[in-house]
């Protein structure tokens, strides 16, 4: 089985200049955690995802381990704070800029390797030879279709 069979093609996107706040209005709408990210030429040039923007919200002093030198936890008063003042910026600096890219023709099986190496992301976007968005399959995709797979090999 191949990438296309199983990729998902009606896509919610954002586009590299678009405001962080208005992603994650369009992420929340859809029940999505991540966009892929699209420049002016229709091609991808990242994602945007909750994890992307959590990431750059949350203090720098926090990440490194800081916060457990100190003998109080820090309210939400601190990263809803960093969120109005991210949530104008721009896509394009808050973005991961290196999603995990397979073609159409990609065994699901190449696709279930490269996502399971891949580190913290649970997709892959399908593209063609100039980076053009055709789909995108998540860990859950694959999961779904092995278990439909299964109950036809069990129903036969």
């Amino acid at each position: 089985m191949f990438a296309e069979k199983i990729m998902v093609t009606k896509l919610v996107t954002a586009k590299e200049n678009e405001p962080i706040a208005d992603v994650i209005v369009r992420m929340h709408k859809h029940k999505l955690r991540m966009l892929p990210v699209l420049n002016e030429k229709q091609q991808v040039t990242g994602v945007i995802s909750t994890f992307c923007v959590l990431s750059h919200i949350v203090p720098d002093y926090l990440i490194s381990g800081d916060l457990n030198e100190i003998s109080f936890a820090p309210d939400m008063g601190i990263l809803r704070r960093e969120y109005v003042k991210s949530s104008s910026k721009q896509v394009s600096e808050v973005m991961s800029t290196s999603p995990l890219f397979v073609k159409p023709n990609d065994s699901i099986i190449s696709v279930s390797a490269n996502l399971a190496g891949h580190g913290r992301h649970e997709y892959a976007l399908v593209v063609d030879d100039e980076k053009h968005l055709l789909g995108v399959i998540s860990s859950g995709d694959i999961l779904d279709a092995l278990e439909e797979h299964a109950s036809e090999v069990n129903d036969a």
